[in-house]
């Protein structure tokens, strides 16, 4: 995807983010930090989500996230 996007400026992004952060951090059982969830969830995650976010719910990516996870 040739979009530019800035993922922490999106609200609904830094939630993820979050929830990311506090995930990964319980799986290493120390703090990761926020900028390295973000890097580490954009990376992962942020063109498939940027896609849901832009275009919505269809059963196409709908299976494309929950199949990258």
């Amino acid at each position: 995807m040739n979009i530019r996007y800035s993922f922490l400026k999106d609200e609904l992004a830094i939630q993820e983010i979050r929830k990311h952060k506090w995930i990964e951090s319980e799986k290493q059982g120390n703090e990761i930090g926020f900028a390295t969830a973000a890097v580490d969830w954009i990376n992962k995650y942020g063109n498939l989500w940027l896609q849901y976010r832009l275009h919505g719910h269809n059963k196409e990516n709908s299976e494309a996230i929950h199949s990258s996870r």
